[in-house]
């Protein structure tokens, strides 16, 4: 079946445009004839704290994964088991399945384990990034209850033909080279990108773990990806737009022991998938029809000759989504759809049982202005699940804007996160529950958002935003021991996270350089509430992995076509023991890292040289305990892009 997908799929060179105002166009923005394909439900979001990632910071990780752009700049916390192995996030407090991973739209995330792994997520395939903090389940469904990452790609009609080539080098044996080729006429788009990636990962570390400490290299850590993405868009009619993508990768990965045991590591993984996407859009004066149908096959295979053990996972997902877009006067503005979601697991650990789940939503979603400076939005979302309704999950959000410009806002919102396949059907050496409930959440935030270039002088712009936070996660899925010791999880946990976040910016030309200045910090207090009766030591203390304290700062300097950054990225304590004990908690670090790259035009060729270097002060740190990431590291890297405008 999936080598006849992929037959159809690279035959498919049809898609499309479709011209209307940008007022009217929420699902498929069309300015100035590009094309970014994103969530339509984005003019609703119950969070106005989100963090846009720009095209410079995205084309400074264009050689790594998302998780290392993310934890790079401070993009929310990131936790890894070090190069190349899984990396998850979790944003205000919350556990790694309760981030939304969105791809033009689509929830991402494994119906086996709630998550998505951000290290398989390379940077180059992505034109369009935010992450966006807060639940939002009511516009985007299961598991957006600590915040929501957006993936987008985009396109630009007649634009001719684009040749584009990244290859760098690095420390431990790193390798990355991708290509990417690109059409655009006036009515037909098409674009292939492929990417291939190798690591060794073969770099030395303090080992803490014996006494006394000493210097250990890291082994069986290395990894290889290859990857394809394949995207068209036909302008069938003034009306009509299609589109359709194909995602393709492997990744092969050896995984590594921690650093604490002394169990030789030869066990692998290997992760492949593919991600269809069509899409059809109509629109016709204030009304838009969108309908998304998407295909996921995932497989997983990991090995690990050392114990015999052979495990494979592989889940299949098919997603519907249609949803109705009204625009009215004086700015106010109606969603309205349903999905429709199939997906199946097929996993060894489950005993025989290939598990299915139908999944029925509807929702909708309003924007009303009251006046020239009140805005309000409402939305709420409804699901069911094999005959199971979910809680509703509504939001309320309103906006006031002052007459100097700044921005004020609350909103709650009530959200949910279903249990995985993993959570019900597990049957090897651990016992899923298959009455398990869903985990709702309570949450709200204010804050306010500001920009402004007459701050200071006309020539200076300054943006800044803050947000206050509290969110409470009520039936939290936790494993437990039970009879015989033999886990299993049970809804037994309550969470209550809060803090603050803010962020600002302050760009200026000084003479000749372009200065742009950028920070963020965030507070977050993430305490149980309510535990299992055995672990009542627990209450009132910091979940595990979870710092009290993050903050990141940028410095962009351009002079004379060069290119230098500054990135400095501070992450504090991490508890790693259910106690808080100080004994067995990670030590808090600082990383500071640059980067320096000058572009030479030479008619229609552009050719970058860039250089990189992590780590400057040769820290010794990690994001999981025994899961080193590097110290001191170096990369050196060629951008060559080609362009021919279409002659007319």
């Amino acid at each position: 079946m999936i080598a006849k997908l992929k037959t159809i799929v690279f035959g498919v060179c049809a898609f499309a445009s479709l011209h209307v105002s940008a007022q009217q166009k929420d699902s498929v923005r069309l300015l100035q004839n590009v094309i970014i394909e994103q969530s339509r439900l984005n003019n609703y979001s119950t969070s106005q704290y989100a963090l846009p990632v720009d095209s410079m910071t995205r084309a400074l990780s264009s050689s790594g994964s998302l998780a290392d752009m993310l934890r790079k700049f401070g993009y929310g916390h990131i936790r890894s088991y070090g190069p190349g192995g899984l990396a998850t996030a979790s944003l205000r407090g919350t556990g790694s399945n309760h981030t939304a991973i969105l791809w033009n739209g689509i929830n991402i995330i494994s119906p086996l384990s709630g998550q998505s792994d951000l290290s398989l997520v390379p940077v180059g395939f992505i034109d369009e990034l935010s992450v966006q903090s807060g639940g939002s389940a009511g516009l985007y469904g299961n598991g957006s209850i600590g915040g929501t990452i957006q993936l987008n790609n985009k396109a630009s009609f007649n634009s001719g033909l684009t040749l584009k080539t990244f290859a760098n080098v690095g420390s431990f044996g790193n390798y990355y080279q991708d290509f990417g080729v690109s059409w655009s006429g006036k009515k037909f788009i098409t674009s292939t990108k492929v990417f291939t990636s190798q690591a060794k990962n073969d770099f030395e570390y303090l080992n803490k773990n014996f006494f006394p400490e000493r210097i250990d290299r890291r082994i069986h850590s290395g990894f290889d990806q290859k990857g394809i993405l394949q995207q068209n868009y036909w302008q069938i009619s003034s009306q009509h737009l299609l589109t359709f993508k194909l995602w393709y990768q492997d990744n092969l990965y050896e995984v590594p022991n921690a650093t604490f045991t002394s169990k030789p590591a030869e066990a692998t993984e290997r992760d492949q998938f593919y991600r269809a996407l069509l899409g059809w859009n109509f629109t016709k004066n204030s009304f838009d029809l969108n309908y998304q149908g998407a295909f996921v096959h995932y497989d997983l295979n990991y090995q690990d000759p050392v114990t015999d053990l052979i495990s494979p996972s592989v889940f299949d997902t098919f997603i519907n989504n249609l949803e109705a877009n009204f625009s009215f006067s004086k700015g106010a503005s109606l969603t309205t759809g349903a999905n429709y979601t199939f997906e199946q697991g097929k996993v060894d650990a489950f005993g025989g049982l290939n598990p299915v789940r139908n999944r029925i939503a509807v929702f909708g979603a309003y924007k009303w202005k009251g006046g020239t400076r009140w805005e309000f939005i409402t939305s709420i979302r409804n699901e069911i699940i094999n005959s199971t309704t979910t809680p509703l999950a509504p939001s309320l959000t309103a906006k006031y804007k002052t007459k100097k410009g700044i921005e004020v806002y609350g909103n709650v919102s009530r959200n949910y996160r279903i249990p995985t396949f993993n959570d019900l059907y597990w049957r090897s050496g651990a016992l899923g529950n298959p009455d398990l409930q869903t985990e709702i959440s309570l949450g709200g935030e204010a804050g306010l958002n500001f920009s402004s270039h007459q701050t200071y002088a006309s020539d200076v712009l300054w943006t800044f935003k803050t947000a206050v936070f509290s969110n409470h996660v009520d039936n939290w899925i936790q494993w437990i021991p039970g009879a015989g010791g033999i886990y299993s999880p049970h809804n037994i946990k309550k969470v209550w996270s809060r803090g603050i976040e803010t962020q600002t910016s302050i760009s200026k030309r000084l003479g000749k350089v372009d200065v742009m200045i950028s920070g963020h910090y965030s507070f977050t207090q993430a305490t149980n509430q309510s535990v299992y009766e055995a672990n009542t030591n627990e209450l009132d203390k910091q979940l595990i992995l979870t710092p009290l304290h993050e903050a990141s700062g940028t410095v962009r300097i351009i002079w004379n076509k060069f290119y230098l950054n500054i990135i400095d990225n501070f992450t504090g304590t991490q508890f790693t023991d259910s106690d808080n004990s100080n004994t067995f908690a990670m030590s808090s670090y600082n990383i500071l890292n640059t980067s320096l790259s000058k572009p030479f035009q030479v008619k229609k060729i552009k050719t970058t040289l860039s250089g990189e270097w992590n780590n400057i002060f040769n820290v010794d740190y990690q994001a999981r305990p025994g899961y080193p990431l590097p110290r001191t590291n170096f990369k050196i890297g060629v951008t060559i892009h080609f362009t021919k405008p279409n002659s007319i």
